[in-house]
């Protein structure tokens, strides 16, 4: 996660155990969720870098995530052939 005015560098997401493919951020700017080769799709605090909740349910690589424009919804597509909408 970068400061967007300074190009500094604020955190450092780590959790994933292989490739990440996804991300997405919050409309308030307060949580981001990531998708990966490792099927899941762990939703952090954009301030804090820490893991809130970890979404798990695809049977393949996490191709897309991204939340609704009311921040209610974590959206994610998989190569599983499936999408998936999670309480955010």
């Amino acid at each position: 996660v970068w400061d967007a005015t300074t190009g500094e560098t604020l955190h450092t997401l780590k959790g994933h155990s292989s490739f990440v493919t996804a991300v997405g951020y919050s409309p308030d700017g307060e949580h981001v969720v990531s998708g990966s080769f490792d099927q899941t799709l762990p939703v952090w605090d954009a301030e804090t870098g820490q893991v809130l909740s970890v979404f798990k349910g695809h049977s393949g690589t996490v191709k897309s995530a991204g939340y609704s424009p009311d921040g209610w919804w974590v959206v994610s597509g998989s190569q599983d052939g499936t999408v998936r909408v999670w309480d955010a």
